[in-house]
């Protein structure tokens, strides 16, 4: 077999993944494209900080101290390889867009945006000889795929208790959290596929067969996040000498409805002036067909340690399931012939650290790094009747800083991952991709808090 990109360059919108993985289901999940939670390796059940918009998080929103826009971008290398032949393509998109508004330092937060899910853009194409035909080259080609629209309230409540400072003084801190949150959402998007073989034979004529998904479900999703600060340090100054806090989080969605606009043509075509064209069609049909998206849930924690000049180190675990084995029976129509829904699982380990402030300089970065390991909701299906799953793994580093001149707690915040996505069939493409990404969130400045009636002109 002889595999080539048909696309290659840049590219830029929703079609931000040119894996043939992308023909089968909703396409290839696109995975977390917020650069400083996609640099953890994607956890999002349990805050890693106080500064970050988390979109997949319903809670977090009640933990942010002010009012919140953040906005990210990325782009990315991917090598497709099967066997000795290889291709590259680099394209890009748009990451989380979102805003959370609140007064600052309020409890109570609203939380809107706008994310991309999956990505239908693949463009593949092989050659095969037939003993009657000659050569055939087949290729299929994809584009769109699905976003997500959100809009949610979280609330959150905070416990304080006494501390011993030296031997015969105290302090009051806060000591425990709990957050809670729930999120409406929206998902939207137009799969379009198109699979053509091309028969060299200028006798006979081409076949091209197209498929259009216009999906659309509304859901919701609730989320939960809680810390205890374990142990805490005060010396008989009430200074802070350092800390141990345990936090823990979880989401859950239930089963929602997919609609889905349906239309299939197949036609004949010819080459003229150098142009596709179709001559005569074939095969049209069209209907409206509804299945169930199982419902999903993720659990995780971590422990952190904060030291007494601001120094940070924590280590993060996020897990997620979804039983997608049981679309089977009533979304098996966005399933190639090749292909099933298959549950999917995902385990990610993350570690933060921001070193302690330095003398005249307040302001410091933080750095992150991860791991993630998954199984895709895809299971390919061999000759031989045998079953592989579409697994994946990633490694991700980044960091986070103040923007420079700002005196807001504005941030800048890059990131990068690489992994791969394979099966253990030989015969199927694995790929390697390699991504940047560049995000930025924008807080308000102490004397000019968003939401605050001035108190003169």
């Amino acid at each position: 077999m002889c595999l080539a990109l048909l696309t290659g360059g840049l590219a830029w919108g929703q079609e931000t993944d040119f894996s043939p993985f992308a023909r089968f289901g909703l396409g290839t999940a696109q995975g977390n494209l917020t650069p400083a939670l996609a640099s953890m390796a994607g956890i999002t059940s349990v805050s890693t900080s106080g500064l970050i918009v988390n979109a997949d998080q319903p809670a977090a929103a009640a933990a942010l101290l002010n009012p919140t826009f953040q906005g990210s971008v990325h782009t990315q290398r991917m090598e497709l390889t099967e066997g000795t032949q290889s291709a590259n393509a680099i394209t890009g998109g748009p990451g989380n867009f979102g805003l959370v508004v609140k007064q600052p330092r309020s409890l109570k937060a609203l939380q809107l945006g706008l994310t991309p899910m999956t990505s239908k853009s693949f463009g593949v194409s092989r050659t095969v000889t037939d003993t009657a035909l000659g050569d055939i080259q087949e290729s299929y080609v994809g584009s769109g795929g699905l976003a997500r629209a959100y809009l949610g309230l979280a609330h959150g409540w905070r416990g304080r208790t006494w501390i011993e400072a030296g031997a015969a003084d105290s302090v009051l801190i806060t000591a425990r959290g709990l957050d809670m949150g729930f999120q409406m959402d929206h998902w939207f998007g137009d799969a379009i596929q198109t699979s053509a073989l091309d028969i060299q034979n200028i006798t006979f004529r081409d076949v091209r067969n197209v498929v259009s998904s216009r999906h659309r479900a509304t859901g919701w999703v609730l989320g939960a996040e809680a810390f205890q600060v374990i142990r805490a340090k005060y010396d008989e100054f009430k200074q802070f000498r350092g800390s141990w806090t345990l936090r823990l989080g979880a989401t859950w969605s239930p089963t929602r409805n997919l609609s889905t606009a349906f239309t299939r043509l197949v036609e004949s075509t010819l080459i003229l002036n150098g142009a596709v064209q179709g001559i005569d069609t074939s095969a049209f049909e069209q209907a409206t067909l509804t299945g169930g998206v199982p419902q999903a849930w993720t659990l995780g924690g971590g422990l952190q340690w904060d030291g007494g000049r601001g120094n940070r180190v924590g280590m993060f675990f996020d897990h997620k399931q979804q039983a997608w084995g049981e679309a089977n029976q009533d979304l098996g129509h966005l399933m190639d012939g090749s292909a099933r829904w298959g549950d999917a699982v995902s385990t990610s380990v993350g570690v933060l650290w921001t070193p302690g402030r330095k003398p005249g300089k307040l302001n410091r970065s933080t750095f992150r790094v991860g791991y993630m390991q998954a199984v895709l909701p895809v299971v390919l299906d061999a000759n031989d009747m045998t079953s592989h799953p579409l697994q994946e793994w990633r490694v991700s580093l980044g960091m986070n800083t103040p923007l420079k001149g700002s005196r807001s707690a504005s941030q800048l915040h890059l990131g990068m991952d690489v992994g791969q996505r394979s099966t253990d069939l030989t015969s199927v493409h694995q790929e390697f991709s390699l991504r940047g990404h560049l995000g930025v969130t924008l807080t308000p400045f102490a004397k000019n808090l968003w939401l605050t009636p001035r108190l003169y002109d």
